[in-house]
Order: structure tokens, then C-alpha cells, then sequence
């Protein structure tokens, strides 16, 4: 069995992943003593450490033949289209500034990443100790498209004998012959350095899709611009086709997984019009009142979401969902009552549901308060992506 350790482990998604495609994890760590004490639970014989990692001793990170990592995110590489790098916020998208985001979680939200991720120099330190067969890891788009270093970065890693691969993906888009995808669209870069005289990894996403001509299929990645680097989103950068010449690879569009397969329809509600939850009345605000509206005309009657972020609004529970983030609660149950705004019945998504958005089986138990255990969801990598990342690092490896 391969052996990989793991850095930046948050909620235990790599290690969840990972061990589903067949490799042993021995090592893990992260600064946050909630993110260790969940690896514990649930991987007892992995040596779990609280260990900032920036100032980590690589030396004492036992032989593996895999690291796997996720460096900086949004000090490189901000969301939101932001044309330059600053520090920001854990969140992937910004809340409605009049919107119902709960005031303990912004009390909580940090001003820098400084103690929740490694810089991608960490990883390099840990290869020139470990020398790994491979490093895995994943991030935004923007750490490759934005971050003014990374080309250098890659031709360090050329210096260490590493070659890299780089995939983009969404979460909802990867999945195998044994495992679902998991339901939210999950927007990432994952890369792969593998040492020299290793095969190449195959880090092309097929996802399920059907063709009007030729049925069910699983598509291919069909880029912009052919000689592009591979870093971008969906629907920007590249498209689905089908892999058949006899329908002319018409385009496709990816099946996903709907969110409402993970939802716990027996988790108690409150009446719209009775205001957020708390010992004072507080209304909605306008701009949420006005996507539940929406929603009531365009469902039917039908439960639907509410995403309550900028530039965000409804969708059909038969989709997957938007991103799960670290800081915050951005995704709404709602149950019509009738035509009458007021009457609906309405929740947040519970820490749970969200782990399951992500793709975390429900035996999966988190350790910390509600906060820390939010913070651990968001800042996970999926357990199916991991997985399908892992099995190909695995034919690599073989």
C-alpha cells in the first residue's frame, strides 16, 4: 500500500480520499487544534499533529512516497475578480452587505491566511527533506492565473526533478465507476508533481453527460484555446463535448448530482415572516426577501435554494449547489406555504449537510464548535475529488 503524508489536512477530505483509492496515510497536520482532533477521530493510526507549517521541521515527516498539500489560496489569488493579490477573506464569493449572514461568524472571520494555509514554499521544503515520488494538491484558479510567482514556482520544481500536470475541474464533474461526485460545484486547479522517469499522470476529467445522438457518454475537456495553460472554469476556459466523431462532438452538458440527495427534510424550519432566528425579532433583509419571491414564482410550490450571497439567487434542488464556504451560512431551505412570502418555512443548511455537500460520508464526525467545524467543511477537499486524483496518482505509482 502507498504511503503519503499530508499537510494542510482541515477537515480530513485528502485523507478521506485518499484512503478510499488505496493509499495509507502517515502523517498529518494543521495548525488548528479542531482540524487534528477530527483526523484523529476518524484515521487513529495516522500520527496527527498540531503544527503550524510554516515553521514545521520537514525532517521529522516520516518516509512517504507522497505529500499531499494545498498551498496558498486567496492571498495569491483573491476571488471576485479582483485585479490584484491582497489579503482576504476565507469565503469564495462575498456576502450581501445588508444580507443574512449570522454576526458570529464575521466576529470570527480572520484578517490574514498568515495561520490557515502554508505558502507553496512549504511544499518545496518538505520535497528538498522528503523527496517525494509525487506532491498533490489543489486551489483557485487564481494561483496559477494570478499569483505573479508561480511560473517560477514550476521551474523550482523543475530544479528539484519534478514535472508538473495541472488539471482544472469542478467538483460536481468528478466522480468513478464506484463513487458519486460530490453535489456542489466546487471551482479548482489541481496539480500533480511527479518525479522524472515516472509516467505521466492522465488528469483528464470524463464526466457523466448524454448526447442527444449518441446517448449516454462521458465527455471530454474541449479548451478555448488548445495550447492553453490548463487553468481556468468551466465554462470560460473549457467545455464538455461528446468523445464521438459520428455526432461531430457536440457539446454537453455534465450531469451532477442534485443537493437535494443530501438534505435532512425532517430538520425543523421556522415561518419566513417570524424574522432569523434569536431572542429578538429581526427581520429578513430586503434583498433575501426578494429571492424567496422569485423563488415562489419560478418553483411552483416545489422546495427550492436561496443562495444568499452577491451576485448569487435560486435554484432547483435537483442541481448541484454553489460552494461551500469556510466562514458563513450562504444556503437556505425553503418550503413553499402557498403563494404567501411570509408563510414559507425556512432554514439554514445544517454543518452536516454540508458535509455531505462536499462528499463526506455521514460516519465522517468532526470535532470543535459549530464555527470550527463550518471553517473544517469549507476548507476541505472533497472527498471524491481526492479520490479521483488519488487513483491517478496511484496508476503513476504502479
Amino acid at each position: 500500500m502507498t504511503t503519503a503524508n499530508h499537510l494542510f489536512t482541515g477537515g480530513g477530505g485528502d485523507l478521506d480520499g485518499f484512503r478510499a483509492a488505496g493509499f495509507r496515510a502517515r502523517s498529518a497536520f494543521n495548525h488548528a487544534p479542531p482540524a487534528v482532533a477530527t483526523v484523529r477521530l476518524n484515521f487513529p493510526g495516522v500520527r496527527a499533529e498540531c503544527e503550524n507549517v510554516h515553521t514545521l521541521d520537514m525532517r521529522r515527516l516520516p518516509y512517504a512516497r507522497v505529500l499531499v498539500g494545498s498551498p496558498i489560496c486567496k492571498e495569491a489569488a483573491p476571488a471576485g475578480g479582483n485585479s490584484a493579490p491582497q489579503v482576504a477573506t476565507l469565503d469564495d464569493a462575498v456576502e450581501e452587505a445588508d444580507d443574512d449572514v449570522e454576526q458570529d461568524d464575521l466576529k470570527a472571520r480572520p484578517t490574514s491566511w498568515s495561520q490557515t494555509r502554508a505558502t507553496a514554499w512549504d511544499l518545496i521544503r518538505a520535497d528538498e527533506c522528503g523527496q517525494y515520488d509525487v506532491i498533490v494538491g489543489e486551489n483557485v484558479p487564481g494561483f496559477a492565473t494570478r499569483w505573479n510567482l508561480f511560473d517560477d514556482w514550476l521551474r523550482i520544481w523543475d530544479k528539484l526533478g519534478k514535472f508538473p500536470t495541472l488539471v482544472s475541474f469542478d467538483a460536481a464533474h468528478l466522480d468513478g465507476e464506484d463513487f458519486t461526485a460530490a453535489p456542489q460545484h466546487r471551482h479548482r486547479i489541481a496539480f500533480v508533481l511527479a518525479r522524472k522517469g515516472l509516467p505521466r499522470p492522465d488528469l483528464r476529467p470524463r464526466p457523466r453527460a448524454v448526447c442527444e445522438h449518441c446517448g449516454d457518454v462521458r465527455a471530454m475537456q474541449q479548451w478555448a484555446r488548445p495550447r492553453m495553460r490548463k487553468t481556468a472554469t468551466y465554462g470560460e476556459g473549457y467545455r464538455y463535448i461528446c468523445p464521438n466523431r459520428r455526432c461531430g462532438h457536440r457539446e454537453v452538458v455534465p450531469l451532477t448530482r442534485p443537493i437535494g440527495d443530501v438534505l435532512d427534510l425532517s430538520a425543523p424550519t421556522r415561518r419566513f415572516g417570524d424574522g432569523k432566528p434569536g431572542k429578538k425579532f429581526r427581520p429578513y433583509a430586503a434583498t433575501t426577501r426578494a429571492k424567496v419571491e422569485l423563488g415562489l414564482r419560478r418553483y411552483e410550490g416545489k422546495p427550492f435554494l436561496v443562495v444568499l450571497r452577491n451576485h448569487s439567487t435560486v435554484q432547483s434542488l435537483d442541481e448541484a449547489a454553489p460552494a461551500f464556504t469556510a466562514e458563513g451560512n450562504h444556503h437556505m431551505y425553503v418550503e413553499p406555504a402557498g403563494t404567501a412570502l411570509d408563510d414559507c418555512r425556512v432554514r439554514m443548511f445544517t454543518n452536516r449537510e454540508k458535509a455531505r455537500g462536499q462528499g463526506f460520508p455521514d460516519s465522517h464526525q468532526f470535532a470543535g464548535t459549530s464555527t470550527e467545524i463550518n471553517r473544517q467543511i469549507g476548507n476541505a477537499f472533497p472527498p471524491p475529488s481526492a479520490r479521483w486524483l488519488a487513483e491517478r496518482v496511484r496508476e503513476v505509482l504502479a
